[in-house]
């Protein structure tokens, strides 16, 4: 009896422990946000300018709110919701802009002048949303 109750006891841990590595999503117990892990993702960037933003420059998606260097993304809202909070790679944004070519799994973010998004090219790096707990 012993042993069937060991067994039921390490076959729970080991279905725990797949459901933990599978499910990405960490709860930082002083705050009341949770982490999201949505993958890794290629990052993009745009500026205000012609070639970049078309007409737009730096209006944004998102009601009322202009792009800003070190803060403003473009996402594309069927996988991240505007308005959310996201961290790519270490660094923290707000996703405020949609564009024609963030598609899917690309982030693209604003920097204030060509050169800079010429500089920054196009990198792959994780994507976490940061979200308040329900």
């Amino acid at each position: 009896m012993i042993k069937r109750i060991i067994a039921f006891v390490i076959l729970l841990l080991i279905l725990w422990l797949l459901l933990a590595t599978t499910i990405s999503l960490s709860v930082d117990a002083k705050s009341k946000t949770e982490t999201v892990d949505m993958g890794r993702f290629k990052i993009t960037a745009y500026c205000p300018c012609q070639s970049c933003s078309d007409d737009f420059g730096r209006k944004c998606a998102k009601k009322n709110t202009y792009a800003r260097s070190n803060h403003t993304i473009a996402v594309d809202p069927d996988i991240i919701d505007l308005g959310s909070k996201v961290k790519v790679g270490k660094k923290t944004y707000y996703a405020e802009d949609t564009g024609g070519k963030v598609q899917g799994d690309v982030v693209d973010i604003f920097f204030d002048t060509h050169k800079e998004v010429v500089d920054f090219g196009v990198k792959y790096k994780n994507v976490k949303v940061i979200r308040k707990k329900n």
